[in-house]
């Protein structure tokens, strides 16, 4: 007994020690392990996209196979079926934001280039406003001079005409800046994005992969745990897996869920103040408010252009409504739904 006491406590230090050096290895050589895990991650990509995909489209695909189309027989027909469908829900998803983002977007740019005067005009007599009640307000305003001089509307124009005159590339000096390593970064950006859209096909294959034969790779992967570890531990790592993915599942659909109502109540928001745009700028606040924290605060920056460049005299209600809608969300409805 005591011999084998001892040799547990012998097998313990040589592990631990063996992980010290281990890591202090790691340490003194982490930029050659930086760029291992690097090129492991680009190799893994797809893999890990289609995992992701499979993961987000699961919920999709288990309501058509076991609620929708429950009565198809058989069972092959059946999946085959609500695949056909879990993908195609996917793709109008994606293909409805885009038709909702992209038409009012180039609507809003073209509308800001044929009324550029107009606006411009708008927003100097706003910011002149502005400076006005900064100027009442600062020491020297009973002297009637201005601390922040106003801004002249055709001294903008003629500023802003000649920034615009100036920059005139012919051929022979867009070929002059062209140096070879811009033209390298141009050529790797343009590889990276092909590689990113071709790890995204390959994915997207990987995830319709993995949810047509669910069945047996879960098979495959019991196999593989209990040939790596005892019952006990097999137990404990089920428990856990079905409590992250209970979670984490409860926690998208409810963020999902939380978004979207933050996403009509930015719409009915914007259209009781008659801001321009609003199922545009709705649809952006809601989908970048799905990521946590710093969500709110993306979405509501191109809204603010948007805003700015149609009519600038809506741009404090929209901050002020947003404002609101998020203390709504914050305190009100997200933890009723996330807690």
């Amino acid at each position: 007994m005591d011999k084998t006491k001892q040799r547990n406590q012998w097998l313990i230090a040589v592990t631990v020690v063996a992980s010290a050096l281990l890591l202090l290895v790691l340490i003194l050589n982490l930029a050659g392990v930086n760029a291992f895990l690097k090129k492991l991650l680009l190799l893994l990509r797809p893999l890990l996209i289609g995992l992701v995909l499979a993961y987000l489209c699961n919920s999709f695909f288990r309501f058509f196979e076991r609620r929708l189309f429950a009565r198809i027989q058989p069972q092959r027909l059946r999946r085959t079926i609500s695949l056909i469908f879990t993908y195609l829900t996917l793709v109008l998803i994606f293909v409805v934001l885009l038709l909702l983002i992209i038409p009012q977007l180039i609507d809003s740019i073209l509308n800001f280039v044929l009324n550029y005067e107009s606006y411009l005009e708008t927003s100097i007599v706003e910011i002149n406003k502005l400076i006005g009640q900064i100027n009442a307000k600062l020491p020297n305003a009973e002297s009637g001079q201005n601390a922040i001089p106003l801004l002249n509307a055709t001294e903008v124009k003629t500023a802003i005409g000649n920034f615009f005159a100036s920059i005139n590339f012919n051929v022979q000096d867009v070929v002059k800046y062209l140096s070879p390593e811009l033209v390298g970064s141009v050529i790797s950006a343009a590889s990276n994005l092909v590689a990113i859209v071709t790890d995204t096909v390959f994915g997207l294959f990987i995830s319709l992969y993995l949810l047509a034969t669910k069945e047996k790779r879960h098979a495959q992967i019991m196999r593989l745990r209990a040939s790596l570890f005892s019952d006990g531990v097999n137990a404990k790592i089920t428990r856990v897996c079905a409590t992250a993915d209970r979670s984490f599942g409860s926690f998208l659909k409810g963020k999902l869920l939380d978004s979207s109502i933050v996403g009509v109540l930015v719409y009915i928001s914007l259209t009781v103040l008659n801001v321009p745009y609003a199922i545009l700028i709705a649809t952006i606040v809601g989908i970048t408010d799905i990521v946590p924290i710093i969500g709110p605060f993306v979405g509501v920056i191109p809204s603010a252009v948007i805003i700015l460049l149609t009519d600038p005299s809506k741009v404090i209600p929209f901050l002020l409504c947003i404002l609101v809608i998020q203390q709504i969300d914050g305190n009100i409805i997200a933890p009723k739904i996330l807690g």
